[in-house]
Formats: C-alpha cells, sequence, structure tokens
C-alpha cells in the first residue's frame, strides 16, 4: 500500500519496525547495523549541515548529501573503505524499501541507489599456527578460576571457528554430551543454525568450567557483570591481555595481532593444512557460498609459494623455478537508540 506524503522519519521508522524486524524477521546484529548507519548519518546532518534529526528531509539526504557523509566517514572519523560501504549499504537497502512504498520518491531512491561503493583494499590474511594458539592459551593464568575460564574460551575459540557474537550467546544447553564425547550448537548469522564435535582437551576444559561456575541449564557459559552475558568487546579484552603476555615469551607474535576473528581464521587456516576441503570448511564456518571461504585458499597458495621460492637453490633440476602467483577464479536518535 502506498504511503504518499510520509515524511522521511514516518519511512525510517516504519522501515525498522514493520519491515526488518517485523516482515523480515533480521537479527538484532543486523538491526544494530544498520541503526547504527542511521545514528550517524542523523549526527553529521546536524552537526555538519545544521539540520536537527525531526527537520530532516528526504532532500538532505540526497546524493550529494550522501558522498559528502561518506567522505566524512572517511576523512574525519579514519572508517576504512569495508565500514563505508557497510553504512552505505544500509541507506541503500532503505531507499530500496522508500521506493517501492512511496512510488513518487523513486527518483530520490535511484539517485541514492547510483552512489558507488568504495574501493577496498585486500589486506593479508591474519591467523595464528596451533602451536601460537596454544601459547596463547597457556599465558592464560591457571592458577585463577578467570584464567582458567580465558583459556577455555581460546581453546573453544579455535576449536568451534564460531564468530566472536557466537561465543559470548552460548549457554550451558548448547553443549550435548554422550559416547565419550561432546557437540555444541550455535545460531550464527542469518540465523542459521549448526553444530560441531569439540576435541576432548576443550570438552573437558568446558566441563569443568561449567561444574566449578554452577553454570547449567539456559545459564549463558560467559555471564557479563552487568548484562546476561560477556559482550564482544569483554571477550576481545581477555583474549588481548592473554596475548599480550603470550606475546613476551614469543617473538612470532610480536609480529601479528590476535582478535576472536584471528582465532577464526586459524582454525579455517589448521583445517585447510590439514587437506579439509573448502566445502566442509564453509559449512564449518557457517559460511553462506563456498567463495566466501576461498580467501583462505589463496592465503594458503601464498604460503606455498613462499616456501617454493625458499626451496629454490635447493632444486636438482637445473634453473631456479619462478612461482607463479595463483590467481583464483573470478525523535528520531532516541527512537534509533531504542531499537
Amino acid at each position: 500500500m502506498s504511503r504518499a506524503g510520509a515524511t522521511f522519519q514516518e519511512m525510517l521508522e516504519s522501515w525498522f519496525l514493520s519491515w526488518l524486524m517485523g516482515h523480515r524477521g533480521l537479527s538484532p546484529q543486523t538491526v544494530a547495523s544498520y541503526r547504527d548507519a542511521f545514528k550517524l548519518l542523523l549526527s553529521w546532518l546536524r552537526e555538519e549541515r545544521g539540520v536537527d534529526p525531526e527537520d530532516v528531509t528526504f532532500d538532505d539526504v540526497g546524493r550529494d548529501g550522501l558522498v559528502a557523509f561518506l567522505d566524512w566517514l572517511r576523512d574525519a572519523r579514519g572508517c576504512s573503505a569495508k565500514t563505508v560501504n557497510c553504512r552505505l549499504c544500509a541507506i541503500k537497502s532503505f531507499a530500496g524499501y522508500v521506493a517501492c512504498e512511496c512510488p513518487e520518491r523513486s527518483a530520490w531512491a535511484r539517485s541514492v541507489s547510483s552512489v558507488k561503493q568504495r574501493r577496498e583494499s585486500r589486506p593479508v590474511l591474519d591467523f595464528l599456527t596451533p602451536e601460537e594458539v596454544r601459547a596463547v592459551a597457556d599465558a592464560c593464568d591457571a592458577g585463577t578460576f578467570e584464567g582458567r575460564r580465558d583459556a577455555m574460551m581460546v581453546m573453544l575459540m579455535f576449536n568451534t571457528g564460531f564468530r566472536v557474537t557466537e561465543v559470548v550467546e552460548l549457554r550451558a544447553s548448547s553443549f550435548a554430551f554422550g559416547d565419550g564425547g561432546c557437540r555444541v550448537t550455535t545460531v550464527g548469522k542469518g540465523r542459521k543454525g549448526r553444530s560441531v564435535p569439540l576435541w576432548a582437551e576443550t570438552s573437558s576444559a568446558v566441563t569443568a568450567y561449567m561444574a566449578e561456575a554452577g553454570i547449567a541449564g539456559d545459564a549463558y557459559l560467559f555471564p557479563g557483570r552487568n548484562v546476561g552475558h560477556l559482550t564482544r568487546s569483554g571477550a576481545r579484552s581477555r583474549l588481548d591481555a592473554a596475548f599480550s603476555r603470550a606475546s613476551k615469551s614469543n617473538p612470532a607474535l610480536r609480529k601479528k595481532r590476535c582478535t576472536p576473528h584471528t582465532l577464526r581464521h586459524s582454525t579455517a587456516m589448521a583445517m585447510l593444512a590439514a587437506g579439509v576441503d573448502l566445502s566442509t570448511i564453509a559449512i564449518w564456518l557457517g559460511h553462506e557460498s563456498v567463495s566466501t571461504t576461498h580467501k583462505y585458499m589463496v592465503a594458503d597458495m601464498e604460503m606455498k609459494e613462499r616456501a617454493l621460492e625458499r626451496a629454490a637453490g635447493r632444486n636438482p633440476f637445473g634453473d631456479e623455478p619462478q612461482a607463479r602467483h595463483y590467481v583464483p577464479e573470478p525523535g528520531l536518535l532516541a527512537f534509533l537508540e531504542s531499537l
């Protein structure tokens, strides 16, 4: 049904409540990402253009204004091209909704949709070797409950390859013990559920931790102080502390960085090195497409190329071989705060 004459504010509220959270039922993480994009946009309009959120019109968010906003994200806030593109994606999604609900705004929606994404650089894939992951876990103080918890969290992240959000939202009921083993189930990105087995060492650590902490049933595995469960930043902070201690006795780690997502990359690279095929790794990590997992194959080939170059001097067949580079196949702010 057409919503002719609806204001920018009315359409934005309808998009969030009726479309994203109602009709499409997107995850809280996706809604939060879209909310943050518009909070930044409205803040920019107020600070840079002198337009209060309650007075914003569609003309204020035209093509030129949107390009200026994206430039501000890059220059003033130092956002990467990937982050800028995420904000742009949210605004384009809103424009598509407006075009369907308000046909008279189709020209505005087309102008917004015509804004090009920023070119993203392709950074070197960060990952740790299994030995380096063990060093990080060993750097946790086994003499304290917090240290044992952190070591178990590192083991769990590496064993499962779960995203940090999936890890902090685990409950005691997420684990199924039986037949001498354990499986853990999560509901990840796109609300896709998946279950993976745990190594005996990880299973023992989880069992001991839950017994010591008295965690059972639907209780969160990592409870927070003032929130239901540990936050993503809280998990990152614990991992940063362990990695910092490990780096003091392991010089190789000083050249690397370690985040929860680094451990996810490390899981994929360890599986690839063990000969696991990309389709299985994609299923394990919960990727929508194998093409998403292909970056690990590229990274693995680059490591093999460097190894070939180092071994060139031991080639018994004449001239030093030239490694060939692998090429893969081709009021409003308050409303937003309340979401």
